[in-house]
């Protein structure tokens, strides 16, 4: 996980500075445009990989505590660690940071602001991400640490306890979800595009979008809708 986030983090941080690069030294053409698209999906990409991973990172521990009679010491550090989030407020607003530097690229047209302000947002918002990614990056490593801890500790109870590790086995398979949940997510998240396109790229204008974007939304969104109604009721086992 960590070669993954570094290699996203290190791929964005160089995308952030040709963008940064092209928009001060070569002006606002289509390659600054692209460069910037390309260096904000990559660095949105990184901070929800980051937070992505230290909810399911933390959900895990959280389990291994519910099931196992993990020493205190560990216990201590694990809760320390998860109480005070460094990685969240970072990724999140590295994030907000870098969507309103897109934003106010089109301050000139849409907004009637000075392009300086988009420079300006645009360098903070560059600093600021690298900072947050030195963060992410040491969350990471003492997170990983605490997983590699919290595996060891299992490991050994399991060895000293069977009997907790087939308790524990069989109190995880009768564990289960409702799909109906995933699919009503599809099903709202299939407007998002379609709004995004709508209020942000063309402000309001939606006459001005393609006229497949609309009929596509309604039916995947219809679909999604439709499945989780089918599957209401529905409980699958965790294996």
């Amino acid at each position: 996980m960590l070669d993954y986030w570094l290699g996203l983090a290190a791929t964005a941080a160089l995308a952030l500075f040709v963008a940064a690069g092209l928009g001060i030294f070569g002006g606002a053409g289509d390659a600054h445009l692209f460069a910037g698209l390309f260096a904000a999906a990559c660095t949105v990409g990184a901070h929800a990989l980051l937070i992505v991973f230290m909810l399911v990172s933390g959900r895990i521990v959280r389990e291994a505590i519910r099931s196992r009679p993990l020493p205190p010491t560990l216990l201590e550090e694990v809760n320390r660690f998860f109480a005070q989030r460094r990685a969240y407020p970072a990724a999140g607003l590295g994030s907000i940071a870098i969507v309103a530097t897109g934003v106010l690229g089109y301050a000139r047209h849409g907004f009637g602001l000075s392009p300086a302000v988009h420079m300006l947002v645009g360098v903070l918002a560059l600093l600021y991400n690298l900072w947050a990614f030195q963060q992410g990056w040491s969350a990471l490593r003492e997170n990983q640490k605490l997983l590699d801890r919290t595996a060891l500790e299992l490991d050994a109870i399991d060895r000293a306890h069977p009997e907790i590790a087939v308790a524990a086995a069989e109190a995880s398979a009768r564990e289960s979800f409702a799909p109906a949940k995933s699919w009503l997510i599809v099903g709202i998240s299939a407007w998002m595009p379609y709004l995004y396109w709508g209020l942000v790229v063309w402000r309001g204008d939606f006459d001005r979008m393609a006229g497949w974007i609309l009929p596509t939304t309604i039916v995947v969104s219809a679909l999604g809708l439709l499945c989780a109604w089918l599957t209401r009721g529905i409980r699958s086992v965790i294996p």
